[in-house]
């Protein structure tokens, strides 16, 4: 009896469909990675979408940053300003000077009038500062009545007119800023006198002495005196009430 031989290529044809289903999954496998790989070169537009939107929020963002440091540029700016206005404000409301008092005439020949004028008055005034008199009220001022000389109505005791001698020794001259006193008081030669006469003041010195307190005068004024006051003549100033104090 003849054995019937069993078919080969029937056993192996199932094995040879699994073999070529898995080479399709294989070369689809390749052949989807591939097309992958060459499009991850390009945008996917969703991609594209929530790019160009991180784009634009990155470049808002930016500008945000400029406009809000432009605004704080501007903050810092205006408050300058106002520190710089109020600065000004305050250089424009500075406290005026104090009233001074300022001689008009001082005896320069005379360092110890010089002296005593700094203590009592002052000499180098800001060019702001107002002008006043002194307080004549104050307890330590005089008031008398006040004549004038000069060398042609200077006598030397003798009844020589027209010469310069005075009780001190110092030449009297056209522009001498110095005073005489009664004879009476004679140890007052060597002072320094202040004088007040229409608010003005003259820092004076005592270098003669003379006979007129009978007469009810308490100073005699040398020409530097009473042309500071205005007069240009003894004649002229005659005989007016002054205020005076020595220093």
């Amino acid at each position: 009896m003849v054995k019937a031989r069993p078919h080969t290529s029937s056993r192996f044809l199932p094995i040879m469909g699994v073999v070529v289903v898995m080479v399709a999954i294989v070369v689809a496998l390749l052949f989807s990675g591939a097309t992958q790989a060459q499009g991850s070169g390009q945008e996917d537009s969703s991609t594209l979408g929530f790019g160009s939107s991180q784009s634009s929020n990155s470049s808002m963002s930016a500008a945000d940053r400029a406009s809000a440091s432009s605004d704080q540029s501007d903050d810092m700016a205006v408050s300058e300003t106002i520190e710089l206005n109020e600065s000004s404000q305050r250089s424009i409301t500075v406290k005026d000077p104090d009233p001074v008092v300022v001689p008009i005439a001082i005896d320069e020949t005379n360092p110890e009038a010089k002296q005593k004028a700094s203590e009592v008055c002052t000499l180098d005034p800001l060019p702001t500062a107002p002008r006043v008199a002194p307080d004549v009220n104050d307890g330590t001022w005089s008031t008398g009545l006040a004549t004038a000389y000069n060398i042609t109505t200077n006598d030397d005791g003798f009844g020589n007119f027209g010469v310069t001698n005075t009780a001190s020794g110092i030449d009297l001259t056209d522009n001498s800023i110095t005073v005489a006193v009664p004879a009476e008081q004679s140890y007052l030669v060597g002072s320094v006198v202040e004088i007040c006469y229409d608010d003005k003041v003259v820092i004076a010195t005592v270098t003669d002495t003379g006979g007129f307190a009978k007469y009810g005068r308490a100073l005699d004024l040398a020409p530097g005196v009473y042309k500071a006051f205005g007069a240009s003549t003894p004649s002229e100033w005659g005989v007016r009430t002054i205020y005076y104090r020595f220093l």
